[in-house]
């Protein structure tokens, strides 16, 4: 091989390594929303529930007045 040929294979490797290098921290970040967006819908969740039992206790103990 060639000097020329050898100095082209070592600028295409690190070209390849910087954007495996960016690929991996998009996929960290994207990891990290994944993870934020779990935790808002689990918390959503909780809410909902919680909503949904206090709305139907005070609907069992709503009687009407002339009970």
């Amino acid at each position: 091989m060639s000097e020329e040929q050898l100095i082209n294979l070592e600028e295409k490797i690190a070209h390849l390594q910087h954007m495996l290098d960016e690929l991996n921290m998009v996929v960290f970040r994207q990891g990290e929303t994944i993870e934020k967006l779990n935790n808002q819908i689990k918390e959503t969740n909780e809410k909902l529930i919680n909503q949904s039992e206090s709305n139907q206790s005070q609907i069992i103990d709503d009687n009407p007045p002339h009970y």
